[in-house]
């Protein structure tokens, strides 16, 4: 088994921009990326596609992964957001992988990706919001510089400043 993030297995991780196409498997992929935490997803296949909609009306970074030919997961991101308090920021709105495609760097290239993009487009301050109880995705965030800042209800709004 290869070692994940390492040269082989992303070289099997190819990004592409957002098509309609994806969109019934992108709403699989969602259900799939929350099985473990159901709380945090989205409640019914009308929800979710309502919810893909949305991400691709409020994106400056729509990108799907492919892994081996198969749809692994995806990345939005805005360039264009305001936060709460209305300062111009980098929003993550979703980073979703399908749980069998865990722990093969997917994750990690789709944030890449979208950081990446923000920076570009001049972003100093980069923020998502992340279910309180997940801890896996929280300490994911954690190792790109990104810190808990505040928190409502089941969600904390974790921010990373350059």
């Amino acid at each position: 088994m290869e070692k994940k993030g390492n040269f082989q297995e992303k070289d099997k991780v190819k990004l592409k921009n957002y098509s309609d196409s994806y969109k019934k498997e992108l709403i699989n992929a969602l259900f799939e990326a929350y099985l473990d935490l159901p709380e945090y997803g989205e409640p019914s296949y009308k929800s979710a596609k309502r919810y893909i909609n949305w991400l691709k009306n409020h994106s400056t970074l729509f990108k799907v992964a492919f892994y081996n030919g198969e749809i692994a997961g995806f990345v939005v991101a805005d360039a264009n957001w305001k936060d709460l308090y209305g300062r111009d920021v980098g929003e993550i709105h979703e980073l979703a992988v399908r749980k069998k495609f865990w722990g093969k760097g997917i994750g990690k290239t789709l944030l890449e990706e979208a950081l990446k993009h923000l920076k570009e487009k001049g972003k100093k301050e980069i923020g998502l919001w992340v279910g309180r109880k997940n801890r896996k995705a929280i300490e994911f965030y954690k190792k790109y510089g990104f810190k808990i800042e505040e928190s409502y209800r089941d969600w904390l709004r974790m921010v990373r400043r350059e």
